[in-house]
């Protein structure tokens, strides 16, 4: 390997890091080597990642309740009544559900963006 072939090894690596991250299926474009010389194949890659982004977020984001929507409701009943008790255990649920869910996306939307720069400044 040249030394000029290191940054584009490290953004290969990193579009593959990605792909895995955000579980798009092994048979993916974006798990193999690709032309990053080329300007349709750098336009595909960041549609691609942009989609396996959007779909790990629909099929792994948590399905259990909206902790906003349970703190609403908490405010609408006495405190310390067993109703409150009984939404702030639900709130607590729901946030166990979501918030690694939440840190997760943050990481990888930061990555996200960091690809999309990378592979947008090969294309001036």
């Amino acid at each position: 390997m040249h030394m000029s072939d290191a940054p584009t090894d490290d953004l290969q690596r990193r579009v593959i890091d990605f792909a895995r991250a955000t579980q798009a299926p092994e048979e993916s474009f974006l798990m193999r080597r690709a032309a990053l010389e080329d300007p349709e194949q750098i336009h595909s890659i960041i549609d691609g990642l942009t989609l396996s982004l959007i779909s790990y977020c629909y099929h792994d984001h948590p399905r259990g309740e909206n902790v906003h929507e349970v703190m609403e409701k908490l405010e609408t009943v006495a405190p310390d009544s067993v109703d409150a008790r009984q939404l702030e255990r639900r709130a607590d649920d729901a946030a166990a559900l979501q918030i690694p869910f939440i840190v997760t996306l943050n990481r990888l939307v930061e990555d996200y963006y960091s690809l999309r720069r990378a592979l947008e400044a090969r294309l001036r």
